[in-house]
């Protein structure tokens, strides 16, 4: 997961380096052929081609690459597209916070967000389906995830009266998991209506107060 969130940020730096060496170039390209060719520059000419080359290459640095890196938990007026990948930014901000089991739920979760982001471009927002989709990304798993947060850490593992947050976190993870799977595979058949009747609700939901 952190590795694809690097390769976020990478694709993202590569868009705004082509666009400084495009501008490079028109520059110093640009400028002498118009000197050559239209009218002397002058220095003063040559003084305000360079602020000019540098307010733009500012401009071409700070406007958005295209490569969005949503920032965040999911809000209920997350486009459904950018849902997945909202959640997966904002999942691999609490990795650190989980047990070693959990993180390798949480990296398997990330990635079937990822390969589910592109299915949800023609899904419309109003469907059940999507309703589904919605209930498990953008609030059971936070929902599990933040709960957990919640105990304090020395209660994690065994908790109180044998109830162990760490195994409930685990377990709740591995249904999201396969949960999404499931989602997945209907989405890719057209199998929208089974995806619709057939969701679960989250069998294993963590709720710090019982553990508290």
């Amino acid at each position: 997961m952190q590795n694809r969130a690097l390769q976020r940020v990478a694709r993202a730096g590569v868009v705004k380096a082509k666009r400084l060496a495009w501008l490079t170039a028109a520059f110093l390209f640009g400028v002498p052929a118009y000197a050559l060719f239209i009218s002397p520059l002058g220095i003063g000419g040559i003084l305000l081609a360079v602020m000019l080359f540098f307010g733009l290459a500012l401009g071409a640095m700070l406007w958005p690459s295209g490569v969005s890196v949503p920032k965040g938990p999911p809000q209920a007026t997350t486009a459904l597209a950018q849902l997945p990948l909202t959640t997966e930014v904002w999942l691999e901000s609490h990795r650190p916070a989980l047990p070693p089991p959990a993180q390798r739920l949480v990296d398997g979760i990330g990635l079937k967000l990822e390969q589910l982001a592109p299915q949800l471009n023609a899904l419309d927002e109003k469907a059940p389906a999507a309703f589904e989709i919605r209930r498990l990304i953008g609030d059971e798993l936070p929902e599990l995830v933040e709960g957990y947060e919640r105990v304090p850490t020395h209660l994690r593992r065994d908790g109180i009266n044998g109830m162990s947050p760490d195994k409930q976190l685990i377990e709740g993870l591995a249904v999201v998991d396969s949960e999404l799977a499931r989602m997945s595979s209907q989405i890719a058949h057209g199998d929208l209506n089974a995806l619709a009747t057939q969701g679960r609700y989250l069998e294993l939901k963590y709720h710090g107060e019982s553990a508290s």
